[in-house]
This record gives C-alpha cells, structure tokens and sequence, in this order.
C-alpha cells in the first residue's frame, strides 16, 4: 500500500483521493480518542503519526492502510468480508522471515515504534489496530501457521494460497469471515490495541471522583469560562447517531416491541438498535443481525461484557459485572420465537465474548 505514486502506474485517480481522504481522517480519529497527536508528517504515500496515547506514552506510528473497499465493483459485497494490509511489496530470496525481519529494524531504525494499520469503509474507519513494532513479525508467522493449518485441513475449502503469503507480499489480516481464527491472532495478540473501539471503552468508564472533579476546575472557582454557543443541536445528533440508522431502529421496534430484549425497558429514548455482527455496511442492517437494547446494555454488548449463547439465548456478563448488573445473569433474551435474530451472527459474536472473559476490563 506504501510507495512511490509514480512507481504504480495502476493506482487510478479514484483510489488516490480514497487514500488521501483517510489519512486526512487519522489525527481527528485519533484525537477523539484520546491521543495528542504532536505531529503527522507525509512522505510520497507514506505517513508517520506521532503522538501521545491517553496513558501519556509518546508513540512514533507509520500508517498502513488496507485494501480499499471498491463500493462500485461486483466482488464488492464480497470485499465487505474481509479486510488486509500489505507489509512489503516483495520479499528476497523467497525469504519471509528474514525480509521481513529487516523491515521491521529498518522502521525501528527510523524511530518507528508501532504500525497503525487502518481499513476505510464508506469514509468510516471501521479497524484501526495499533501494533507495537515488535510484534509484528511474530504476528505474521502465527497467522501464517494458522491459515496453513486451515488448508491442511481443507477447512478453507478449494483455497490453497496462504492468507500471510500474499503472492510475493507479506500480509497482515483484520478480518476474514471465513477464517476468522486468521485475524483473532492479531486481534489477541499481546500489545495489540483496537483504537476503533477505544471511544466505547471511554463511555465505560467511571466518574470523576470529588478530588478529580476540584483539579479538572470545576469547583476551583476560578478557572471555568463558559463558551458561547448552543451545543444541544450537536449533542442530540451525537444521541442520533448512537441509537442508530433510522431504518434499521425502526425495523427492530416493529420486530420486538418498544422495550429492551435484555432489561424490558419500554423508556424509548434510551433504547438503541445494536448490531450483532459489527456493521461494515447496508447488508449488516438486516433485521436479524439487530437488537434493541438500553443504552448501558448496548454498551457492555458492543464491548463484548454482555454474551447471549446462540442456541438457548442464554444471558452471560463478564464476572467484574456481577454485582451491579448480576440479575441479568441466567435469564434468557426477550424475543418472540419467530423474530429469533441470526444464529449464525449470535455465534460469532459469543466466540468474541468467550475470548473477552479471560481479559479484564
């Protein structure tokens, strides 16, 4: 993906704006969630990030974007199913390893601390996962030794092309709904960070406690200034957006009732139309793939806290959850036999939950 424009005759006008739009999109992304970035400097086709992560960490981030998703194409619902980011154009002397291995201390040499590799759907970044520098060769050969073992197995059906051996090019996977064990090893790969997902994880966190509350100034007396402005327009689309797509919300309200599936709530404006598999465009907008849920529910299912057991819709939490939503526990998802949402979506995202429960929160 990285290189000399004049270099790759094929790359048309189109994929060049696509590419220039997302990178121009990658320091407010990162802004929102929580990173300062310092500086964001563009080298030909190439991009360094640096910035500081909310912990207060200076990070040095070379971009890598993936694939572009073509709308206009007919492979392009196909696309929508997975998602890969090429590390190098080539490698020497059919060694894998060891061109990589070079890369990496190239990058390392130039002050490179992580890859940030971003997919870019509909001028939506729906993957961003933030890998240490380090660990990305131990990455490559985990998921080439899965995608092996998978064709071995003739788990993956005719295909006999490695997913890390792309051709000559060593790839990195997010995503592949047909071999999703492929990009779990990046996703559960120690170090490894989702920052897609890190403007959920904020909305879970606790309170300021009173001593927070007095330095951030809002008890000093002297330091807040109120800015001029109605900001109430902005914070009722913002509450818009998270209750999700228009049409999708109301398909689940004539689905399942007004009320949640998980609490009953019947409070409409806090109940939300949540996605089972994550949605990666108009398709995931089926009625199948949706819940209503209240508001914290919605939150603690898209941060795989809450799972529902695909066969009996069974409810689990994650354990650090018990004592303040315990009673959910045990009970069963509060849908009409015949408006059952998609097995298959259930499944998947109760694989995601099971891997969450080993991790704290």
């Amino acid at each position: 993906m990285e290189g000399d424009t004049k270099a790759r005759s094929f790359r048309n006008p189109e994929s060049l704006e696509a590419e220039r739009v997302t990178r121009d999109m990658l320091a407010e992304f990162l802004k929102l969630r929580g990173f300062g970035v310092l500086a964001d400097d563009r080298v030909r086709n190439g991009q360094t990030i640096v910035a500081t992560d909310p912990k207060g960490d200076q990070l040095t981030m070379r971009v890598r974007l993936c694939w572009r998703r073509q709308g206009e194409n007919r492979d392009s619902s196909r696309a929508r199913t997975y998602s890969a980011v090429q590390l190098l154009a080539t490698i020497k002397n059919h060694d894998w390893e060891g061109t990589l291995s070079e890369k990496v201390d190239r990058e390392r040499s130039e002050g490179v601390t992580h890859l940030l590799l971003v997919q870019n759907d509909d001028d939506r970044i729906i993957y961003a996962a933030l890998v240490p520098l380090s660990e990305i060769l131990p990455i490559w050969i985990a998921q080439r030794d899965i995608s092996s073992r998978l064709i071995d197995q003739g788990r993956l059906g005719r295909r006999r092309k490695n997913h890390a051996m792309n051709g000559s090019s060593p790839t990195l996977w997010l995503q592949d709904d047909q071999a999703p064990e492929v990009a779990e090893a990046l996703w559960n790969h120690p170090g490894v960070r989702d920052v897609a997902k890190m403007e959920l994880q904020a909305a879970m966190s606790v309170g300021l406690s009173d001593e927070e509350a007095n330095r951030a100034g809002l008890d000093d007396g002297g330091n807040y200034s109120p800015e001029e402005g109605d900001q109430r327009q902005v914070v009722e689309r913002q509450i818009r957006e998270r209750r999700g797509q228009q049409g999708f919300r109301d398909a689940l309200r004539e689905r399942h009732g007004d009320r949640c599936l998980v609490t009953g709530c019947t409070v409409l404006a806090v109940l939300e139309a949540a996605h089972i598999k994550p949605y990666q465009g108009e398709n995931d907008n089926h009625p199948e793939n949706g819940l209503l849920l209240r508001s914290d529910i919605h939150t603690l299912f898209d941060l795989d806290l809450l799972g529902i057991e695909p066969d009996q819709l069974n409810l689990e939490l994650h354990p650090s959850l018990a004592r303040e939503y315990g009673d959910i526990t045990g009970t069963t998802l509060g849908c009409a036999a015949e408006h059952r949402p998609s097995r298959k979506a259930l499944d998947l995202r109760y694989r995601q939950f099971q891997r969450r429960l080993s991790r704290p929160i």
